[in-house]
């Protein structure tokens, strides 16, 4: 059996722009029809690339916010839901991922950006102060997040950890 696998299976990103960028070069072409708008197709076409990346990027914002509910609230009632949650995030995120966005992914812008939407919502209730102590930039790697299987309790001390420090 062959492995008919290409490189739109494999990283729907960087195929994306290889698409576009052939689509513009055919574009210069004077023997193809003008009234093709190659434009237009091409930004089409990249955006399919950058849909997904912004899915990932979703799916770690996801698992972000519910480890910082299981870190400022580790009994709370629904803490189980909320490691099942990043479970599903999980594995959105493992299916969705391709390699050439981990150099587009910030983890500390997103992590910041979800830092401030917990802040929000803890404001002026007693989870406000622990809320403001989560640290400032994200304390988990990449590559913690798409290993195989995703350990909250893990990235819950880390986080703990790095918010004494």
């Amino acid at each position: 059996m062959t492995d008919d696998r290409t490189l739109y299976d494999d990283d729907i990103l960087l195929w994306s722009e290889q698409q576009a960028a052939v689509i513009r070069a055919l574009g210069r072409r004077p023997d193809l029809p003008n009234d093709l708008d190659i434009a237009n197709v091409a930004e089409e076409i990249e955006s399919v690339g950058r849909s997904e990346l912004a899915a990932v990027e979703s799916s770690i914002e996801r698992i972000f916010l519910h480890l910082h509910k299981l870190t400022l609230e580790p009994g709370a009632e629904p803490a189980r839901h909320w490691r099942v949650e990043i479970a599903a995030f999980h594995m959105q995120l493992r299916r969705r991922y391709a390699p050439s966005m981990r150099q587009r992914i910030d983890l500390d812008a997103l992590w910041r950006s979800t830092r401030e939407l917990t802040g929000l919502a803890c404001e002026g209730t007693a989870l406000q102060d622990a809320a403001e102590s989560l640290p400032a930039s994200a304390p988990v790697a990449l590559d913690d997040l798409l290993g195989e299987r995703i350990d909250p309790r893990t990235l819950v001390e880390r986080i703990e950890v790095t918010s004494r420090t």
